[in-house]
């Protein structure tokens, strides 16, 4: 395993120059901290056209090199006043946006000037170690002329015949209230713009979810040329980004995660409780939350390094919600980091702004007003020294493969995303699905099992896993269905709920539902679909807002509600599926947890021989991760409960010996441990 890498984001005080710098540099080393991150601001290092002042970041480099610090470099890709000036002058104006459009070449020329300064005055500075792309990429759907003109082109590689796209948008029915084009040399961007302006209150749904599915694309391209431009200077520092949607529809900011991940050599997540995680769960639940972001980045990342980009290290003030991670919520989320094979994490921040309304005073690791230690940067130091303890076990040890997977569907998140569009005054619909899949994490979670996340891109890699989870997966494309099914045939077990797959890709009704063959799947079909306000049980499980009434075919009854069957159990090939005909997952999130839906979730996985990282009794007190190697396994072991207590974990190995907090014990493949009130702690396994 690489060397763990912890660190925080270091605002560059204007006012500072060496002296202050290196002072700041060296509290940073002495909290055994060994990188930092730094902004260099566009807006900020060219204030005028053309004229560039780099001095303080050269100081920078110079002085995280002299206390051994590595840098990872962001660039600040906000527009200078001057060429704000020139866009408006020319009726531009992309204000309202975080960042304006790279598609328009009136930015991306200026910009690439900017870019490729910067990495040719730092290529060769010792300290750097990574190029940070763009900071908390957000790529919203844009109609400017330039991008429409990209959606075109993107368009004519997908549909290479007129009756193919005709076939995809007009469907069953005539849905535009504009004329659809009759040929290819028709589609042009000034088209699109008549279609998006005038075919509107739903009637334009498929060819939606074509421009949604490019914005996706669009934002990789985006990605691919400023690595592409980074690279034609410096291909020896890795690229990297950092999203900021760990909880909620990646649509909102025209993301695919996955997508980006692959065109990098490193991908984080910005974690921010305050931001990110109210509105999805409630506080007494933030442990699970967190680990629910630590597997989502490495997922994402999909072998490659994944990091937590920013956590939040301080109290909230000037936010919707006033939050502080405690010092065991920052123990528990670096711990299970490394447990789980994240290759860093870097707070957000060091030590706080000190003017200006954005942020002054908010998220300082540090005391805000002079760089004192707090307990929380304490509790980060202790973590950094354990770490170093165990440098020579951490440096032979992996993270095993998964044995269960989850679906978090690209697909799932565009429907969800049209829908909020045509009716946003439904409170949460856009993120129903990343609901349901973080519901279906939870229990999971909660009984031990490691768990990956795959979506479309990555469905090929389904042999690897034992189970597949399905949650609220309403719309699935016939090429989706077929893997699925394959899948299943081929051995494993597929479980889904939320009426999966009632819709095709571009969101049509099939015949049949679920459709393109999953009936055959779930060994069953829908013969009715209600509202159902009351929380029904559905065998153990809780319904949640609607039910399916199913009639099995090849499948059997699981669950019924009075006359009416609403799960099915199917043999499939060599595999089976459970398909429970209700929003189950989406119920864990949007009416709190239940037991009995949760180890509903958790006993389907260990029906097909899904081993649990470890058991407790009493059971469900502990989160667990592990590392393997060939001398010892390394696992990190943190208690969910508010007081003290003691536990005992029974391994699926055993041990000649067990290591923990510098004391030994008696091997085996049991052991009994003492925890304090929401402690998190290193248990090495010595073979």
């Amino acid at each position: 395993m690489k060397e763990f890498m912890l660190g925080a984001m270091y605002w560059l005080n204007p006012n500072y120059g060496a002296k202050e710098i290196e002072e700041d540099m060296r509290r940073i080393r002495d909290n055994r901290f060994n990188i930092i991150r730094s902004f260099i601001w566009w807006e900020k290092v060219e204030p005028r056209r053309g004229m560039r002042e780099y001095r303080q970041h050269d100081i920078l480099f110079e002085a995280a090199d002299k206390y051994g610090l590595k840098v990872m470099e962001t660039f600040g890709l906000y527009l200078p006043l001057w060429l704000q000036k020139d866009l408006l002058a020319k009726g531009i104006d992309d204000r309202s946006r975080r960042y304006p459009c790279f598609d328009r070449p009136e930015v991306a020329g200026p910009m690439e000037e900017f870019l490729r300064d910067t990495v040719e005055r730092y290529k060769n500075a010792p300290a750097l170690a990574i190029w940070n792309l763009w900071n908390e990429p957000t790529n919203p759907p844009c109609r400017c002329p330039a991008t429409l003109k990209k959606f075109c082109l993107w368009l004519k590689r997908k549909y290479s015949t007129i009756e193919e796209l005709k076939a995809a948008w007009l469907g069953e029915f005539q849905v535009f209230t504009t004329a659809c084009v009759d040929s290819l040399d028709e589609l042009t961007p000034e088209w699109l713009a008549d279609a998006f302006e005038f075919g509107t209150r739903g009637r334009i749904t498929p060819m939606e979810s074509d421009w949604h599915a490019f914005t996706f694309d669009n934002a990789r391209e985006n990605i691919v040329w400023l690595r592409d431009t980074v690279r034609s200077i410096d291909p020896v520092h890795e690229t990297h980004a950092n999203p900021a949607t760990p909880l909620s529809n990646s649509l909102h900011c025209g993301l695919n995660e996955w997508a980006l991940a692959r065109e990098m050599e490193s991908i984080s997540i910005s974690v921010h409780p305050s931001h990110h995680f109210f509105g999805h769960d409630v506080p007494e639940n933030f442990f699970s939350t967190y680990l629910y972001c630590i597997d989502e980045v490495r997922s994402w990342a999909q072998g490659r390094d994944g990091w937590i980009g920013e956590l939040q290290a301080g109290t909230t003030l000037y936010h919707a919600r006033y939050y502080t991670p405690s010092p065991e919520e920052i123990t528990h989320t670096l711990y299970h980091a490394l447990g789980r094979g994240l290759r860093g994490v870097l707070f957000w921040e060091w030590q706080a702004w000190r003017s200006s309304m954005m942020e002054v005073g908010e998220f300082s690791l540090r005391r805000a007003q002079d760089g004192a230690p707090t307990e929380r940067s304490e509790a980060a130091k202790q973590f950094a020294l354990d770490v170093e303890r165990h440098r020579e076990v951490l440096a032979e040890v992996e993270r095993p493969s998964a044995e269960v997977a989850i679906f978090a569907s690209m697909a799932a998140r565009n429907f969800k995303f049209q829908q909020f569009r045509n009716k946003p005054h439904i409170p949460g619909i856009c993120d129903e699905h990343n609901d349901a899949v973080y519901g279906c994490y939870k229990a999971l979670n909660r009984a031990n099992i490691a768990v990956d996340f795959v979506t479309e891109l990555t469905l090929d890699t389904l042999k690897r896993y034992k189970v597949l989870f399905v949650p609220q997966v309403e719309m699935v494309s016939r090429e989706v269905a077929q893997i699925l099914r394959q899948f299943v045939a081929d051995g494993g077990a597929l479980w889904a709920d939320g009426r999966c797959g009632w819709l095709d890709d571009h969101v049509y009704l099939r015949n049949t539902i679920p459709g393109n063959g999953l009936d055959e799947l779930f060994g069953c079909y829908e013969e009715d679909f209600i509202a159902s306000p009351e929380p029904f049980r559905l065998a153990k499980a809780r319904s949640y807002r609607h039910l399916q009434y199913l009639h099995p075919t090849t499948g059997e009854e699981l669950a019924r509600n009075n006359r009416h069957v609403t799960a099915v159990r199917n043999k499939y090939g060599k595999g089976e599926t459970e398909l429970w005909g209700s929003y189950v997952t989406l119920g864990l999130q949007r009416e709190g947890e239940d037991a009995d839906t949760m180890d509903q979730i958790s006993d389907f996985a260990f029906r097909h021989g899904v081993k649990p990282i470890a058991e407790t009794i009493p059971p469900q007190v502990l989160e667990c991760s592990r590392l393997t190697g060939e001398k010892a396994d390394l696992f990190v072991i943190g208690s969910r409960r508010h007081e003290p207590c003691t536990v005992e974990l029974s391994f699926p190995d055993s041990y000649r010996e067990f290591e923990t907090a510098g004391q030994s014990q008696p091997g085996g493949s049991r052991l009994t441990l003492a925890l304090g009130e929401r402690e998190t702690r290193i248990v090495i396994g010595w073979k």
